[in-house]
């Protein structure tokens, strides 16, 4: 057990072989027990200053100019701050009122070497305190930071329901009592461990990208899906630790897998420290008495939509550029559900925190890009701010953000690559295609006319760039498609064969590949069976499925193959050849192959003869059946397919 030791009175010789034998942090700790005032005194230790928690824990050197750290503690009024280092210099200081935190920027030279800055802090009372600082060298880029591109196919998985790979993680002390798989809000046991155990039952199935929701630490009986923060630098304790996360990430990429991280800069859990106590006024927009709600009614008349209709989420407000504040305002203030703290990213002090945060992250990783959460909910100016920051340092990174709307001319308009009418270019790779995956469950699932496929198509001229749109019919937010009134194994091929053909990125579900069941939340997210060493059946095993379950494994896996192999369905243009109410015939162009695809929603077969003159189609003479039971021949100058009942046919032309 350490002891205070009246350093006032040591000599120097004795403070050298203190710090020789005990190591900087722990000296240095010696002087929150008693530690002498300017004038000679000690002062108390309730008085004394202490440092609990410095974010970010690490940096790197030539990563940035300048980084802004946030200590957490007690009695940190700086007076001055000083450190080790003469590469490393601090150039401001501001604490809190009540000295619970203080904010240090430190200029780190690109002279500096590898090894840790030990920094002194002196306050008012005479108290002093120290923190440290581990700079590293920055590693080889090399096989990190590519970004998410057409080629690719990204995997959705909610680590807590995936696979039990680590059963000693399965209930921290903190907060106790948290895992039960019987109760469905519970923490259920997945961890990363588990991810990492069945890479190769994704590489097998054919997916390239891994999204993984929040991995970062929350705190609660119900916060398995991770958007609850209470720690932004710190890996959820039920899914593992940091080194875990990392040792995932280095082994997809020695796969050639990339990996994207679910960053949610609206807001923190309810539980986290800093909504009792800010590190800083204004912090939060709010506070726990008095703050805003984000589902706010508001009249749907207003856009001339029934008077009976109340629209929760008015984002057709922050794309109008006539609307007053007044109507979007709740949406980037107010607190998500009334529960969920909203971040102020007004403030510089938060917007310097989140854009360090999402770095952080990235260097430490290698990370491919980002999954931004409630991307509307966020005001634009962060958002241009956040992408320059974080561009200036990954130039290849890419942001996918969620905005859950089915109008094109909303999701259009937060993609980054042109200025709006604000003035603010968002800076956004892409958005999930959300007007899409409206119009393919209405389609299949509810009798649409297959023309609402082709209507929301032809909105791709507000996007930039359409093809890197992410394409989906099933998300962690949604009821699972094998529930859905009418979501039948036939109709889950159908959306497959759709949605792997289709321009875009697809985004796969974890366990839709099975046609996994499940409800409304929470029980759109059970538990992928054979990831936990108890359950009965082992899908990630052929010999672990059900027939159903591998005809549907078998058809994405093929359909990912055919992808794979051919670059026009990948990147190529598309052309829409033909639609009415039960089909749809469109083509894939590159340089290199033509992919013709044949929809039909119809219980009936149906015969079509289409007009190909001055399309990339009319010069075509064989057609060579890839997928499906569809058959396509020239006749008189057209195109003659006949399409099975509910099928999906995919031809590539000669």
């Amino acid at each position: 057990m350490l002891c205070c030791v009246p350093l006032q009175r040591a000599t120097s010789l004795t403070l050298r072989y203190i710090w020789a034998l005990l190591g900087p942090g722990l000296f240095l700790s010696l002087l929150v027990c008693t530690v002498p005032s300017a004038r000679g005194q000690s002062v108390p230790a309730e008085n004394a200053s202490v440092v609990s928690k410095v974010e970010p824990p690490n940096w790197w050197i030539g990563l940035t100019p300048e980084v802004m750290l946030l200590l957490s503690g007690r009695n940190l009024e700086a007076t001055r701050v000083s450190c080790n280092l003469p590469a490393v210099t601090v150039s401001h200081t501001q604490s809190s009122a009540n000295g619970n935190y203080l904010f240090v920027w430190l200029e780190i030279s690109k002279q500096a070497k590898p090894g840790t800055v030990v920094c002194r802090i002196s306050t008012p009372n005479g108290s002093n305190a120290s923190f440290e600082l581990p700079l590293s060298a920055r590693t080889q880029s090399l096989g990190k930071f590519r970004g998410i591109s057409e080629d690719d196919v990204i995997y959705l998985i909610m680590p807590d329901r995936f696979a039990n790979g680590d059963p000693r993680n399965d209930d921290p002390k903190e907060p106790p009592g948290t895992f039960d798989r019987s109760k469905s809000r519970a923490y259920h046991g997945g961890d990363l461990a588990g991810i990492r155990q069945h890479l190769d039952y994704l590489q097998d199935l054919g997916v390239t990208a891994l999204w993984l929701t929040p991995v970062v630490k929350n705190y609660g009986a119900q916060s398995y899906h991770g958007y609850g923060a209470v720690d932004f630098y710190a890996v959820e304790p039920h899914l593992g630790t940091l080194q875990e996360y990392q040792d995932l990430v280095v082994e997809a990429h020695r796969r050639h897998m990339k990996i994207l991280f679910d960053v949610v800069p609206n807001h923190v859990g309810p539980n986290h420290p800093w909504v009792l106590d800010p590190p800083a006024p204004e912090w939060f927009h709010g506070t726990l008495q008095n703050h805003g709600n984000t589902t706010a009614p508001f009249a749907g008349s207003f856009y001339g939509k029934p008077d009976t209709q109340r629209i929760a989420d008015p984002f057709e407000t922050l794309v109008d550029p006539h609307a007053p504040p007044n109507l979007w305002r709740n949406l980037t203030t107010g607190w998500f559900a009334g529960i969920l703290p909203d971040m102020n990213t007004e403030n510089p002090l938060v917007a310097q925190y989140l854009l360090q945060n999402s770095i952080w992250w990235t260097q430490s990783s290698g990370l491919d890009g980002f999954r931004v959460d409630t991307f509307p909910y966020v005001p634009r100016r962060f958002w241009e701010g956040w992408h320059a920051g974080l561009r200036g340092v990954y130039p290849n990174l890419t942001t996918l953000g969620e905005v859950f709307h089915p109008d094109p001319s909303v999701t259009s308009f937060f993609v980054g690559g042109q200025k709006r009418f604000d003035g603010i270019d968002s800076g956004l790779s892409t958005v999930f295609d959300y007007p899409l995956y409206f119009a393919l469950r209405d389609v299949l699932l509810k009798s649409a006319p297959v023309g609402r496929i082709t209507d929301v198509l032809r909105h791709d001229s507000l996007y930039m760039h359409p093809d890197s749109l992410i394409t989906f019919f099933g998300n962690h937010d949604v009821t699972r498609f094998a529930n859905e009134v009418g979501g039948s194994p036939g109709k889950i091929k159908l959306a497959f064969g759709l949605t792997l053909t289709l321009r875009g990125i697809p985004q796969l579900y974890y366990g839709d590949e099975i046609a996994l069941a499940g409800g409304g939340d929470p029980e759109n997210r059970r538990d992928f069976p054979g990831g936990w060493v108890d359950d009965s059946k082992n899908a990630f095993t052929e010999a672990g499925r059900n027939a159903q379950q591998q005809e549907i494994f078998s058809y994405v896996q093929s359909l990912l193959r055919i992808r794979r192999e051919h670059l026009a369905l990948r990147s190529g243009a598309l052309w829409d050849l033909y639609a009415d109410d039960s089909s749809f015939v469109f083509v894939r162009v590159s340089d290199e192959d033509r992919i013709l695809v044949a929809f039909n929603n119809s219980a009936q077969a149906r015969e079509l003869q289409i007009p190909v003159r001055n399309t990339p189609v009319q010069d075509a003479l064989e057609f060579s059946l890839l997928s499906g039971k569809g058959n396509a021949v020239r006749f008189r100058g057209n195109i003659k397919i006949t399409m099975p009942p509910l099928s999906v046919s995919i031809f590539s032309l000669n």
